[in-house]
């Protein structure tokens, strides 16, 4: 008699579904956990490497140098509540990875909400490279629900956090966390149809905001003046918030104000106000300011990346939702 053939292995619980522009779709099954990302993002191998923390699933985006890794953990010490567990985990991980002790902060109740959970931290540090690289930064969230813990964390080259597309990223990816079983199969769409800015992490300008950044590159600014509207874009780039949510006329004219405030050449004065009129969504105020970042850095304008900026403001706030 011939013995039965062995039983399937179950099918993996994790899975990366593409979905429209440069994103996809990630899924961890166990708990009704999903993560739209941006970036082109493609699932790594788990195989760890001296200095690597363990994870259930890596995914790395081929768009950006930044790494995400979920570890889905059981609680390994008494917490009389779920925030009190989330943030001795919290401290515990990330002292464990930046080797001294880090501040971590709770998240506000919005974000609980938006994400599903009893409780959450977030917190960033450095984390030593390989022998002889560079460090690196790391964001950690830490999610409890229902008794289970998971860790999100995302890592990438330190001086990457001054990049509008590093803003760009983190923006969407702290809003499109969602363990509930009920709603993980998120549908929003991350880019929004836009006359200023193509789709994705280094979306190129549309040609008429192309052609302005390049006449803006042909005028001077002064020291002074560039680095002030450098320390200005850098606000910009961080408050922006997901590119999906429209702006409302106050913040729109918040930031036409303060943007224009600081500038003296009435050339570039008119030239931004005509652009302001394709500025609606948080999508297009980071394409004007990566225009006016262009026109100050001159030897770039070539260039389908962006420049960098000053290092962003923080960017925790209220939690948006995807459209």
């Amino acid at each position: 008699m011939l013995a039965a053939p062995p039983s399937p292995l179950p099918p993996t619980p994790f899975d990366l579904t593409p979905n429209r522009d440069d994103t996809a779709l990630f899924r961890d099954a166990r708990v009704g956990f999903s993560h739209l990302l941006p970036g082109k993002p493609m699932l790594g191998l788990t195989s760890m490497r001296p200095g690597d923390p363990p994870a259930d699933m890596i995914i790395h985006l081929q768009d950006a140098p930044i790494t995400l890794r979920y570890k889905l953990e059981s609680p390994s010490f008494h917490a009389p509540t779920a925030a009190d567990l989330a943030r001795g985990t919290a401290e515990r991980y990330a002292q464990w990875r930046a080797q001294q002790a880090v501040g971590v902060d709770f998240a506000n109740p919005t974000w609980l909400a938006a994400w599903g959970v009893e409780a959450a931290i977030v917190c960033a540090y450095e984390v030593a490279g390989p022998q002889g690289a560079p460090p690196i930064r790391e964001d950690l969230f830490v999610l409890v629900r229902q008794g289970a813990i998971l860790l999100v964390t995302w890592t990438y080259p330190k001086g990457f956090v001054d990049d509008p597309a590093y803003a760009t990223f983190a923006s969407i990816a702290e809003a499109t966390m969602v363990w509930d079983p009920a709603r993980w199969e998120q549908t929003g769409r991350v880019w929004p149809d836009s006359a200023f800015l193509g789709p994705g992490l280094y979306g190129a300008l549309k040609p008429k905001h192309n052609e302005a950044a390049r006449s803006l590159a042909q005028l001077a600014f002064g020291n002074e003046e560039r680095a002030h509207l450098f320390s200005i874009l850098s606000g910009v780039v961080s408050s922006a918030g997901a590119p999906w949510v429209a702006l409302s006329p106050d913040v729109r004219e918040a930031h036409r104000r303060v943007i224009i405030g600081a500038i003296r050449e009435p050339r570039v004065r008119a030239t931004i106000e005509t652009a302001f009129v394709d500025v609606h969504t948080g999508h297009d105020l980071r394409g004007l300011a990566i225009m006016l970042g262009r026109a100050l850095e001159p030897r770039r304008i070539s260039s389908s990346v962006p420049p960098p900026l000053p290092p962003p403001a923080s960017r925790r706030g209220p939690r948006l939702s995807a459209s």
